[in-house]
């Protein structure tokens, strides 16, 4: 599941991963912040606060169509690992910044259960976790069942599923050679068999790619054998790193039908009513927060393609200013997806 950071961005010193050493250098500082990104308002959680576990370039055993970010070849395991200690640490001080988030997802920039000491950072931060704020992890779904000590420890595992049919798997997602689906389905139905937590799938459709309808049929009839919580229907919805098409509204709601009987959600964005440098901001709120910098920005935005109807409620009127200098730039740019309008990072050339 991916969260892309900037291509622009300083490359980390590889010498600084896996360190066990106290982290306190400014260059140390500069790791800590590119682990966390965010708050960012999502439709399905609320406001979120993200852990990028691969912050330095993208790991991921997919190659995804729809993929935020960049195109990269596929890899089974991460080259560049963070070391346990920076990860806990940087959560530890953003959640003394951010007691007001709905949940504090996981992700990468590529897939969060390639990281080998997952188990170690989510049970070191959940007793830190506020009142109300639940842990939250978007896998690929293609590891459950190996990382599945440390998933158990998730108060909600979100997974995709895109596919039940290899032709169509290797379509959409784009998988390491050394998947094989149905492996793959067999250790999401041996996870979902022992865990208690919220289990929700995500199945994103692709026009010409996966929106087939035998492979909806499979998808939906493998759901239905196991304990899910909520399924998550939908299709492109932010600016993607090949040039597919998303299925409109209508279709979808056509397509979904083939799920009956299982706890569908059909999220879809609202359109923005008033300019995004006009809405008043909502968040944040806390005179204690510093207003985030252009390069911050640059890096929150390129982590996760931001619409402009949400920039009013996420960012301070002196960070709305920084916004506009970077889109002066070209650093930052508009794009259009679907109905909705979005702020992209530029990749370095």
């Amino acid at each position: 599941m991916v969260r892309s950071k900037l291509e622009s961005s300083a490359p980390l010193d590889s010498s600084r991963l896996e360190s066990t050493s106290p982290i306190q250098s400014p260059e140390s500082k500069d790791l800590l912040e590119s682990i966390i990104f965010g708050p960012v308002l999502s439709r399905r959680f609320g406001l979120s606060l993200g852990v990028d576990l691969s912050p330095h370039r993208k790991q991921c055993n997919f190659d995804c169509v729809y993929c935020e970010l960049h195109k990269a070849a596929p890899m089974d395991s991460m080259e560049l690992v963070l070391p346990a200690e920076a990860v806990i640490q940087a959560i530890t001080q953003a959640l003394q910044l951010h007691s007001n988030i709905d949940v504090l997802s996981f992700t990468a920039t590529g897939e969060p259960t390639l990281y080998p000491h997952l188990y170690e950072v989510i049970t070191a931060i959940t007793p830190l976790l506020p009142q109300g704020t639940k842990s939250l992890i978007l896998s690929n779904g293609s590891r459950l069942l190996e990382q599945s000590r440390a998933l158990h420890a998730f108060d909600m595992v979100k997974f995709s599923l895109d596919a039940a049919l290899p032709s169509a798997f290797k379509r959409v997602d784009r998988p390491s050679t050394s998947l094989d689906l149905a492996q793959i389905l067999q250790g999401i139905r041996e996870f979902a068999a022992s865990y208690k937590g919220e289990l929700i799938a995500e199945v994103l459709l692709v026009q010409g790619h996966n929106d087939m309808q035998d492979n909806l049929y499979a998808i939906a009839e493998f759901l239905r054998q196991i304990p899910i919580s909520r399924v998550d229907l939908g299709s492109i919805d932010r600016p993607s790193a090949y040039p597919v098409r998303a299925l409109s509204q209508e279709r979808l709601q056509e397509l979904s039908g083939i799920f009956a009987g299982l706890p569908l959600s059909l999220p879809q964005r609202n359109a923005p009513k008033q300019s995004a440098f006009t809405s008043p901001p909502q968040y944040p709120n806390d005179n204690s927060l510093s207003p985030r910098g252009p390069s911050e920005l640059q890096k929150l935005i390129a982590t996760r393609p931001i619409a402009c109807d949400e920039v009013g409620r996420l960012f301070s009127q002196q960070e709305l200013a920084h916004l506009q200098e970077l889109v002066s730039q070209g650093l930052v740019t508009i794009k259009q997806q679907g109905e909705s309008r979005f702020y992209v990072a530029q990749a370095a050339k």
